[in-house]
């Protein structure tokens, strides 16, 4: 039945997907966090902040204090990152005081840490911290922007107080300024009274920088800062609640540290954040917007973290703190893998795909009509199926987190080659679900189908929680800090690429089958809900992709509908861009500030006439993220010159077989320049768009590359055959 109405099949399912993304968008949660229980504010909160130590440490027999946090609190991974690839005691305690990234300035991406600043003064004359005007300026001069001294401006302008223990801690609570309004070191004899003396009270408990290789002594380490948390447990008013936070990395290694929370306002379970919108991860500004919040005070200036809460478990028995251990655990060992194995993994497969594309173009200089084995016609069907697997490898990478690789074995190496062959098998077999269907028979119908296979698994991840995303090659990396919900840069170039080849395809088809105003439908309805899903804050929650995905589709569909490219039509589309952001920022800026996306705290940007501020920001960003490695640059320049030639001038540098197929079908031709205006704007927008037109290229190239070898296939078939030997042996 579909075979015989194809046309009338496409609407259906076009009406179907529309009624399921707006079902799908009623029916969700009003607010995208998971279910929490918020403690009251105003009751005592002590903070202790911990440096170096992550879950992987913490055991009932070596840790029993952590241990007994895990098992009577609730808990989390916090991700540390900073100004930095990894983060000192300076720069945490410094961005717990300020609610975004701050420190001292720092030579390199993994720098020496230096001591913490001294505390000077007394009591008569008053403590402050010394060169915290240097840090200040360091930490308001770098990407964030950040104002130090946030969190002690905002308690003094409520005439409340935050006491202060140890130097870390002092950085933590000092004002502006850089004065600290109650301090002292660290010394149980005067733990009982300190404690009571602020509502919010802030203690360095000490780390630890480096990995002793005596396990014995590092144990002694870790032990003594486990003293120290119980010293405080132990001094606390009664009816105070207990936060320990890890703040810094360790051995100069970027990792996921330890943060838990007990106390009468947090049951045992997991911490979650409205930043993460994930259970099991947090940042440390969550942890500052937490004692804003419990002190009843508001921050002085908008911060991006949000104030933590619990999601309960069903009790506190070992066998639960257990379950707990493991899965937080998980998630760094995870994080941590990833992490590593991107670029090798990266380097492994595109090494692998170009070997094999070389030799088949090899293959194909040496064939023959007489060589059975090396017939052009084998050589054309492997090229298509290397294309269509080295395609389906960025889909294929979301979907393997279903499995959990990262367990398996901890050389980087052997991760590698794990997840290279568990990636190899899925993309294979979306390569034989791309050959195989009704649609295999013709140039571009398999990758109508990988671009429909990539577009739904980011967009559906994207729906359900953004799971698949969260530490995967092209996806979300808690360890960078950058983002961890929504569309990432990295999944936007591919979602939109896919979207488009998608919506060029289809239209295709439909204009040879004399439909043009079904193709007209089919790119409003297929862009439409590719948008909606990009952009919604419940969903993408992404600003910078729809400035660039909208000109692209608007674009692609004015060819669709033959309407003429025009300077004029150009004004409209990219008005039409400003006026979908616009319209969603604004949306989501009328929610309520702790509910707020990306999209909303833009919009209030704006408001603030910080606007031209963050925009500049990130264009500088990718600046200095494009030429901090001016080879592999020099690289993407050049194979972005030379697809900017070949799609403008097709048939140059010997691609004829591309020219035929454009000339068949022109809109791949349009769709391909539309992509190339998705790679420009988006590199434009986003604070890390640098990669945005070489991760496009990862699943354009190779898929044109297939269509084009199935074109010539097919050409190939239907030339006549003028010898009989030629019958059996082209």
């Amino acid at each position: 039945m579909i075979r015989r109405h194809p046309v009338k099949a496409l609407f259906a399912v076009l009406v179907l997907l529309v009624a399921a993304l707006g079902w799908s968008y009623a029916t969700r949660d009003s607010v995208p966090v998971p279910r929490t229980a918020d403690p009251e504010p105003g009751e005592s909160l002590v903070v202790v902040g911990v440096g170096g130590i992550s879950w992987d440490d913490v055991s009932p027999d070596r840790t029993p204090v952590l241990w007994g946090l895990l098992r009577d609190g609730a808990a989390a991974s916090v991700s540390v990152k900073t100004l930095h690839l990894t983060t000192c005691p300076t720069d945490g305690w410094a961005t717990l005081s300020a609610g975004e990234a701050a420190g001292p300035r720092a030579e390199g991406d993994r720098p020496e840490c230096t001591p913490l600043p001294e505390v000077v003064g007394d009591e008569q004359r008053g403590y402050s911290v010394a060169g915290f005007a240097q840090i200040a300026a360091a930490s308001r001069e770098a990407a964030f922007e950040a104002r130090l001294g946030l969190l002690g401006d905002s308690f003094a302008d409520h005439t409340s107080c935050v006491g202060a223990i140890g130097p870390g801690a002092a950085i933590a609570a000092a004002r502006s300024d850089g004065t600290v309004q109650r301090y002292t070191p660290f010394d149980e004899g005067t733990l009982v009274s300190e404690l009571a003396q602020c509502p919010i009270t802030l203690v360095d408990a000490g780390g630890i920088l480096t990995t002793d290789p005596d396990p014995a002594t590092h144990l002694e380490q870790t032990t003594a800062i486990e003293q120290r948390i119980a010293r405080v447990r132990d001094a606390m008013p009664t009816g105070a609640d207990l936060i320990v936070a890890g703040l810094a990395d360790r051995d100069q290694q970027e990792r996921l540290r330890i943060l838990t929370a007990t106390g009468p306002h947090y049951a045992p379970g997991i911490l979650a954040s409205a930043s993460t919108r994930m259970e099991g991860i947090a940042q440390i500004s969550d942890v500052t917007a937490t004692i804003l919040q419990r002190g009843g005070v508001r921050a002085v200036e908008p911060i991006g973290g949000r104030a933590l809460s619990a999601s309960p478990s069903p009790n506190n028995s070992e066998s639960t703190a257990a379950q707990k251990l493991t899965r937080l655990t998980d998630i760094d060992t995870k994080a941590d893998a990833m992490h590593r194995i991107v670029v090798p993994f990266l380097v492994v497969w595109l090494a692998s795909a170009l070997l094999a594309l070389l030799v088949l173009w090899i293959l194909w200089q040496r064939a023959r009509p007489w060589h059975t084995r090396l017939s052009r016609q084998r050589i054309l069907r492997l090229t298509r199926l290397v294309g269509l697997v080295a395609a389906g490898m960025p889909a294929a990478t979301f979907l393997a987190n279903l499995v959990p690789w990262w367990r398996w074995s901890p050389p980087s190496s052997v991760l590698v080659a794990l997840l290279s062959a568990l990636v190899l098998l899925i993309s294979g077999l979306i390569a034989v679900v791309c050959l195989n269907g009704p649609w295999g028979s013709s140039a571009l119908g398999p990758l109508a189908v990988l671009s429909a296979v990539t577009a739904s698994v980011i967009g559906l991840d994207l729906m359900t929680g953004s799971r698949l995303q969260m530490s995967s090659i092209f996806g979300l990396q808690p360890l960078v800090g950058g983002r961890f919900y929504g569309m990432g840069n990295v999944a936007f170039a591919l979602y939109g690429s896919a979207v488009i080849l998608l919506c060029a395809a289809m239209a295709h088809a439909l204009r040879r089958r004399n439909a043009p105003r079904l193709a007209v439908v089919v790119v409003l309805v297929l862009g439409g809900a590719a948008l909606a899903v990009d952009v919604l804050p419940a969903w993408g929650a992404d600003f910078g992709g729809p400035i660039a995905l909208v000109p692209a589709l608007g674009l692609l569909l004015m060819r669709v509908a033959g309407i003429r490219v025009s300077v004029r039509s150009l004004a409209l589309v990219g008005l039409a861009a400003g006026l979908v952001v616009g319209l969603v920022c604004y949306l989501d800026w009328r929610r309520p500030e702790q509910y707020r996306s990306h999209p909303g705290r833009f919009f209030q940007t704006v408001l603030d006439g910080d606007a031209f501020t963050v925009v500049s920001r990130k264009l500088l960003a990718n600046v200095e993220l494009s030429t901090a490695y001016p080879a592999l640059l020099a690289v993407v320049l050049a194979a972005a010159a030379f697809i900017l030639v070949l799609v403008l001038q097709p048939g140059r540098f010997g691609t004829a077989p591309f020219a035929r197929l454009v000339e068949e079908a022109p809109l791949l031709r349009d769709g391909l320049v539309a992509i190339l205006v998705l790679s420009a704007i988006g590199f434009l927008t986003n604070d890390s768009g640098a990669a945005i037109p070489p991760v496009a290229m990862l699943l354009t190239v190779p898929l044109v590359v297939a269509a084009v070898a199935a074109f010539m296939a097919i050409e190939r078939a239907n030339e006549p055959v003028r010898r009989r030997r030629d019958r059996h042996h082209r």
